[in-house]
């Protein structure tokens, strides 16, 4: 089994990367010719922004090996996890339909997860011993 700061330096760039390949699929439906271009673009660009700044503040916050994350680090993670799923969803959902609640919801989730998982990689990266 890993150590617990290699899991977390993971699931660091996980969670941006998934965020990202999730971001890019409105574009492809674009391409596609099933939602419009200005539809995929409003769902792409804060999701691929929001990824960025997921990976850099993995990237800045993390204290390498000689640390270990708090027993309580993946509690701090999950709602902020969850948000990212749900925005990552909805970018799915908008590759294939333009339903007007879509994005929305998906700028909603995607702003209050960054906070969320950003803050709580902060909080477990100045918490390591």
């Amino acid at each position: 089994m890993p150590h617990a700061s290699r899991l977390l330096r993971l699931l660091g760039f996980a969670v941006p990367a998934a965020l990202t390949l999730a971001g890019v699929q409105p574009v492809l439906g674009a391409a596609t010719g099933s939602v419009a271009p200005a539809w995929a673009a409003q769902l792409t660009a804060p999701a691929i922004v929001a990824a960025a700044i997921l990976f850099f503040a993995a990237r800045r916050f993390d204290r390498g090996d000689g640390v270990q994350p708090p027993w309580y680090a993946a509690w701090l993670l999950l709602p902020g996890a969850f948000l990212l799923a749900g925005a990552a969803s909805m970018c799915i959902f908008g590759a294939l339909v333009e339903f007007g609640v879509i994005a929305p919801t998906m700028w909603g989730l995607v702003v209050m997860g960054t906070a969320s998982w950003t803050g709580a990689m902060v909080l477990v990266g100045r918490t390591s011993r």
